[in-house]
């Protein structure tokens, strides 16, 4: 299999499928592209006004608490639905995009209408206009709702989402002053969304029409003025290459001249994303040998990529809400505005013994002797979870053995390294492997034991 090949589908995506070859239809971004011209928006969670109802029942428990369970069923729906799609084919570019803005515009509401509203406007724009994104997700209810936009009026302004959408969203820290957020503060007063239909309003009477200095300019300033003029600076551009660049490419090391160029391209082609990423992916830069196999992956990465690469499917629910947990990197519910770690910052000794240790727990359905920890937030339904470490998952290893099975162990073993590493493997750890198989009574037991040993080495843990 043709090593680029590989490698684009190591980060476009969440690994190559088994079975693929550089003969398939989306074998480059073209057609990856191609393939994600079409959406599929997540439509589980219909009773937003049910959400909203639970304010009203505290004189009613049973029906709060039936409200609430209803809440927290959907948050578990959400979640899963969200990852089923993740490893679905002729979706994953797009999905893997919303996977990186959803981090990008980190936000964490306890409404699962409010938060799958979010990520369907994420995925819709995901790789279309950054413009057109960037408004998108500033009118949008959970964002306004989780950096305070709905308390933000002319009397009393508050100047949460004013701060992130500079810092964290466009132009990154030391490019703005605290007058140009004082002032973005008030262009964006009288932005918030009706709280029975999860819609943006415009509310006048509490929007600031006074005269705005914002860097440099003067004038009276709207929420959409302030948004242009920050698309405006070339500076967005060059932070939104970058930040590209680190989750596809290299977290450790930016070439400031291929960035440079990057952004220079987004910026003249009207922010247009996927312009941006099927020049990222075409680059030398991307595509030299160094940039291989040195990302590790995050939770959600390995779990999508777990059931890409063997075909799996999860049959309890529970179970993917348990790894997500257990490994600190749960859907729709980040860490902070900035969003979760990245790289090294996913690495520990014990979130690493974990990691080596799941596939052996997926691919022989066992039970994993982890523990979680609360997390002292009584509205995360994952602390409820942590009975879910008898792990249930489905692979077709006779299917896998057609695909793996060469008409000897070594050919076999390579072509089950190639397809789950994004590195060769080192002399010493092939010898893990071998020992690992050399036991096997039949063709299916080799597959499956390989297919545990090589998942089940560091190097796995790298994309």
């Amino acid at each position: 299999m043709d090593q680029k090949f590989r490698h684009l589908y190591n980060r476009a995506a969440f690994g190559v499928y088994p079975g693929m070859s550089v003969d398939d239809t989306a074998k480059n971004f073209a057609g990856m592209l191609a393939a994600a011209a079409g959406q599929k928006t997540i439509s589980i969670v219909n009773n937003y006004r049910e959400e909203m109802a639970l304010a009203g029942a505290k004189e009613d428990p049973e029906r709060r608490k039936a409200l609430k369970d209803q809440v927290k069923q959907d948050q578990v729906l959400l979640n899963t639905t969200w990852i089923g799609q993740m490893e679905d084919r002729s979706l994953v570019l797009r999905e893997k995009m919303t996977l990186f803005w959803h981090d990008h515009f980190a936000c964490r509401v306890r409404s699962p209408y409010l938060a799958q509203q979010q990520n369907n406007t994420l995925r819709t724009h995901a790789l279309g206009s950054f413009s057109d994104l960037l408004m998108a997700v500033s009118k949008d209810a959970a964002m306004l709702q989780f950096l305070n936009n709905q308390q933000n009026k002319k009397d009393s302004p508050n100047e949460n989402f004013a701060r992130e959408l500079m810092e964290l969203f466009t132009l990154g820290r030391a490019q703005y002053s605290e007058d140009d957020i004082r002032n973005a503060a008030r262009a964006f007063t009288g932005w918030a969304f009706n709280p029975q239909t999860g819609e943006f309003v415009f509310r006048q009477r509490a929007h600031d029409d006074g005269v705005k200095t914002f860097r440099g300019k003067t004038g009276n300033f709207s929420g959409e003025d302030i948004i242009a003029m920050i698309l405006e600076d070339r500076k967005t551009a060059h932070f939104i290459a970058l930040s590209l660049w680190q989750f596809f490419a290299d977290s450790a090391a930016a070439d400031e001249e291929v960035v440079n160029d990057l952004a220079k391209s987004f910026y003249d082609s009207g922010y247009n994303i996927s312009l941006l990423l099927g020049k990222m992916f075409a680059g030398t830069a991307f595509n030299n040998a160094q940039c291989m196999g040195n990302r590790i992956k995050s939770p959600v990465e390995l779990i999508v990529g777990a059931m890409v690469h063997t075909g799996g499917k999860f049959n309890n629910p529970a179970n993917l809400l348990f790894l997500q947990r257990a490994m600190g990197q749960v859907l729709f519910q980040p860490p902070n505005v900035g969003g979760w770690p990245r790289d090294k910052a996913w690495i520990d000794s014990s979130s690493l013994a974990f990691r080596m240790s799941l596939p052996a727990v997926l691919l022989q359905n066992s039970e994993t002797e982890f523990e979680t920890k609360d997390d002292g937030d009584v509205n995360n339904v994952t602390n409820s979870f942590d009975n879910a470490r008898r792990i249930s998952f489905s692979v077709d290893w006779q299917k896998l053995g057609s695909i793996f099975m060469k008409s000897n162990a070594a050919d076999c073993l390579a072509a089950i390294a190639e397809h789950l590493m994004a590195r060769p493997v080192s002399a010493t750890n092939m010898k893990i492997v071998q020992e690992r198989v050399g036991k096997s009574k039949e063709d299916q037991e080799f597959v499956r034991n390989a297919f545990i040993a090589f998942m089940s080495l560091p190097e796995y843990q790298l994309s």
